[in-house]
């Protein structure tokens, strides 16, 4: 069996390399980086190509997916104060940039493909992220429908791990209260999360890959431990055994969500009623008038008329 995963250097993407490596499946990581895989020595011995790439390329996407069963798609804008600054590049990325990937799986024959989608496209925060992933979501649903590619959507809760990025939240709060002893968190102290770390995301990702159980279906990957956002910096301080200080600021408004990513939106239309109309046959009838005259103009008037 053999996989490619898309950003397959990035957070996610790379452990979901790992664990695919651990169960024996040859991989390619297509990533634009150019950065070394964090991978250990082990890692490396196995069945491994790696190729520099971007996902707004249809031609190198098509190539690097030759022979592959599986298709995992982790690239993408993923920070959501990037998106909401660039929608346009944002929505090239996520959402074209998945379109490109269907293609290239379409073409190549593969079996599954794994769309990394988040628990934000429940609602309505999240900004354009959430709209890019939402597209996502439903160009493989298309795509499942049009050609018969098979799809699973991985809708992940909160990640965590080791490696620092820009949107490793935990993270980054232990570095900067390791350095500084503070931090300033752009939310309510209710806000309740489930973080899950990451190497349990990738595993589970990958059992829902070999599992014929998940076919053309969506999963959710969340943690069990859900928690407020004041307690993880209370859990965070007792480990530390020193004093941190919190920075609350308001939430900028449809960004994150507080309790839940789940939003109820009743977008029923308003039918306007019409103080006066045209007549269907009324319209007809000058519709027929209209394309006459322009037949007539191009042909001639016919006999009779």
């Amino acid at each position: 069996m053999k996989a490619l995963v898309t950003g397959g250097k990035g957070f996610l993407g790379h452990h979901i390399l790992r664990e695919l490596l651990k169960k024996g499946i040859s991989v390619v990581s297509y990533d634009i980086s150019e950065q070394d895989l964090p991978l250990e020595e082990k890692d490396r011995e196995a069945e491994l190509r790696v190729v520099h790439g971007d996902i707004l390329d249809p031609d190198s996407l098509e190539e690097a997916m030759e022979g592959c069963d599986l298709v995992f798609h982790t690239a993408a804008i993923a920070d959501m104060d990037e998106a909401r600054k660039m929608p346009v590049r944002t929505m090239e990325v996520n959402t074209v940039g998945t379109a490109y990937c269907l293609e290239a799986a379409r073409k190549a024959g593969v079996r599954r493909f794994l769309f990394a989608s988040s628990v934000y496209t429940s609602g309505n925060k999240g900004s354009f992220y959430r709209v890019s992933k939402q597209a996502g979501e439903s160009l493989c649903k298309t795509y499942a429908g049009e050609f018969g590619l098979p799809y699973t959507i991985l809708k992940y809760g909160s990640l965590y791990g080791r490696e620092p990025n820009q949107w490793n939240f935990i993270s980054g709060v232990c570095k900067s209260l390791l350095l500084t002893g503070e931090f300033t968190y752009m939310s309510s102290p209710d806000a309740e999360r489930e973080y899950i770390h990451i190497c349990d995301a990738a595993r589970e990702t990958v059992n829902a890959a070999l599992s014929p159980d998940f076919i053309n279906r969506t999963v959710l990957i969340t943690g069990h431990q859900r928690i407020k956002i004041r307690e993880l910096f209370a859990l965070i301080q007792e480990i530390l055994g020193k004093e941190v200080r919190i920075n609350y600021l308001p939430l900028r408004e449809g960004t994150h969500y507080i309790m839940t990513p789940y939003s109820f939106e009743a977008d029923i239309p308003v039918r306007i009623t019409l103080k006066s109309y045209v007549d269907i046959s009324e319209g007809i009838l000058d519709c027929l008038h209209e394309v006459k005259k322009e037949l007539d103009k191009e042909t001639g008037p016919s006999p009779g008329s």
